[in-house]
Order: C-alpha cells, then structure tokens, then sequence
C-alpha cells in the first residue's frame, strides 16, 4: 500500500489546488506538462511520487490527452470530484483564451500579405516536427511483425479514405487476434503495480459524482446524435474524437482532421495546418486546436462547444477509471488492445505527415524549414515553443 501523507499536514484547498494547475496551464508545454505535474504534486508532497507513476500508467488505458487526464487523475486523488472539476477547468482556461485571440487574429487577418508568408513557415515546421513524433511513436509502439502490420494496414486504410474509426477498430481486432497465434504478445506486457491508492470523499459521494458525469456523456451523445443544426453537428463531432483518441494530442490529428477537412467542411486543408501551430505554440494541450475550429464554425460560442465536447470524455474516463483501476490494471486483454490502438496510431500520423507535406511544402525553401524544425527538435531537443518563435523571427526579419 501507498504510505499516502496525512491529509491534515496537507490542507490542501480548492482554490490553492485550482491556481497551481492554472499556473500549469498558462506555463507548460507538450511534455514539459509531466515535469511540472510531478514538480508540483510530489513537490509538495501531495501525493507520493508512486502514486503519480502509477497514474501515468493508469492514463495510458483509456482514451483523451494523456497529460490532460494525468492531472485530472493527480487533482481527483487530492481534493476528490470538485478537486478535479476545478483543476479541468483552470487547466484549460489559459489556452482556451490564448486560442480564441489567436483565432480571432487569424481569421479577421490572416489573408494580409504580410501574415501569411509567416503561417507558411509555421506550416512547414508542423511538418518536420510531426514527422520527428512518427519516429518517437514508431520507436515505441512498433517494435514486432504484428505492430509493424497493423501500422502498415491502418496507413492504407486511411490513403483509400476508410473512416478513422474503422481503422482503430481494426487494429484492436487483429492485435487480440494475435495473441492466439502469438501467444508470447500477453507475456511481453509489462507488470503492474498491486498498490491501492486512497481517493479523499464518502464513496456514495463519489459514486453519485460519477453517475451525475456519465448522464452527462450521455445526454451529450444524444443531443449530438439527434440535432442537425451545426452547434450540434461540431459538439457531437469533437465529442467523438475525444472519446475515442488515445495516447498524446498528436494521435488525435488523423481524426480531427477527418471530422474538420474532409467531412464536414469546416476549415481547408490550409487552415487545419494553421491551427495544429496554434495549438503547439499555445500552452496547455494540444487538443486545445478543437477551439480554434470551434471559432471558425461559430465564434465564441463555438470555440466553447468545441473545447467542452473535446475534453469532456476524457474528464468522465479519468474519475471513472480511477475508481475502479485496482480492479482492471492486469487484464492483458485492455492492456494489448491499447497496443494494437497505439500501433495503428503510428501508421495513421504517417498519412498524417504525407497529407501535411502534400499541403505546406509547395516551395524548395520550405523544405529546408521542415529540415531545420525536425533537426532542432529531435537532435537538439529544442522545446517546440522556441522553435516556432525562432523561425517567425527569422521569416519576418526577412520579409522586412
């Protein structure tokens, strides 16, 4: 068992725990989020330190950002259903209003001659910079014949425009059905923890918070299902592709680009591109890119359907799987379906960067920005923020 800190050394309240992860959220970067997680909960010993690697793993399971649901999962452990409600929200605040100014620049003037030389460049660097997130992903979910399969088979799919979904279903299939002609596939996993954690709060309270958020997801899943006007129409769509995206906010590109450029119309290929910047030079998530097509759709209104139908999913998974992951943890069934998901995740980033580059590299000088980002980020390590305000610097110094 966790040898948890007494809670009354603690006392730890709602606004202290809220201003911390908005301090997060205003500060921290794709990865640099974990670092500033355990900084701050271990740091100042609110939970142990096992108890945040074991969230780590836990988070892996089920669908929605990882280091979203991570602090989520950290705020539910400390301060309970309203801790991680709170937390949600002041997490996301500061890059949900850094995106909304952004798009509202963007889309009122981003057609001026002198802006769009700089989105072009942005673009160009996404490319190199997804391209170096394949080879991580690649690096780390397909390492045998059956992951390299699946990864090979969910890039053809989506090149013959076979629905994302589908493609993850697919993946989940043949990686479980591996395991009956591969039987050495369940004795590779990893073991797990046999610790139990302590969740603060009478478990009738717990149990009433988590039915009252699963009417929640569901009263969302109807009335996206059900309505045709367009609100309706995006909430449902980001709503889908929050609940079923798995691993970082990269892997939600092949199916927010799907529900955004090809299905409905949304933004252009251009646009799309325009906004995965945004959402690597914002702080916070990466899936905060679900805001500035919201704005596009229906403003301000929109912007927040979009973020709330993005990140709801994750919030309900995270409180939900945290009560009963003690229960699930070894079942090897789970834990190799999210391998197959993750394999196939891989393939789809590489139609992924192949759709990109089709779009953003149109000149030979671009190329050498995609050169410059990959190498900066992958060799170098440069954080992603830099590398996008250097090569802005740089492009408008040119262009005065």
């Amino acid at each position: 068992m966790f040898n948890v800190v007494d809670r009354k050394d603690r006392k730890i309240s709602l606004l202290e725990l809220s201003f911390s992860f908005f301090k997060i959220g205003l500060t921290a970067y794709g990865m640099a989020i974990l670092q500033q997680i355990k900084d701050l909960i271990i740091g100042k010993k609110w939970l142990t330190r096992e108890q945040v690697d074991e969230g780590i793993a836990m988070v892996q399971l089920y669908p929605g950002p990882i280091m979203y649901n991570l602090g989520i999962y950290c705020a539910y452990r400390i301060k309970g259903f309203w801790g991680s409600a709170l937390a949600s929200f002041f997490f996301l605040l500061p890059s949900y209003i850094l995106m909304v100014f952004l798009s509202w620049l963007y889309f009122s003037f981003g057609e001026i001659a002198w802006v769009k030389p700089l989105f072009m460049v942005l673009e160009a660097m996404v490319v190199g910079i997804v391209l170096h997130i394949l080879l991580d992903f690649g690096s780390k979910y397909v390492k045998d014949a059956i992951s390299s399969l699946i990864a090979g088979i969910s890039f053809l799919l989506l090149l013959f425009k076979i629905n994302a979904l589908w493609v993850i279903l697919i993946a989940i299939i043949i990686q479980l059905l591996a395991v009956i002609f591969v039987k050495k596939q369940a004795q590779q996993l990893t073991p797990v923890s046999d610790s139990h954690n302590f969740i603060p709060g009478k478990t009738s309270r717990r149990l009433l918070a988590i039915v009252f958020t699963g009417l929640i997801f569901i009263a969302l899943f109807i009335t996206g299902l059900l309505g045709h006007s367009k609100n309706c129409q995006l909430l449902f769509s980001m709503f889908k592709i929050g609940a079923v995206a798995f691993g970082s906010g990269f892997t939600i590109m092949p199916l927010l680009q799907q529900e955004a450029v090809i299905s409905h119309h949304w933004v252009t290929m251009q646009q799309f591109v325009d906004g995965i910047a945004f959402g690597q030079i914002t702080p916070g998530p990466f899936l905060i890119t679900s805001t500035f097509i919201g704005y596009k759709v229906s403003g301000i209104w929109g912007s927040a359907i979009a973020t709330f139908g993005m990140f709801f999913p994750s919030f309900f998974y995270t409180i939900l799987i945290t009560e009963i992951y003690d229960k699930i943890k070894h079942n090897k069934y789970i834990r190799l379906s999210i391998r197959g998901v993750m394999a196939a995740f891989t393939g789809m980033l590489a139609w992924v960067v192949l759709s990109l580059a089709r779009v953003s590299l149109t000149d030979n000088i671009l190329f050498i920005w995609a050169v410059g980002s990959f190498i900066l980020v992958r060799y170098f390590k440069v954080n992603i923020l830099w590398i996008f305000l250097l090569g802005i610097l740089i492009k408008f110094l040119l262009l005065v």
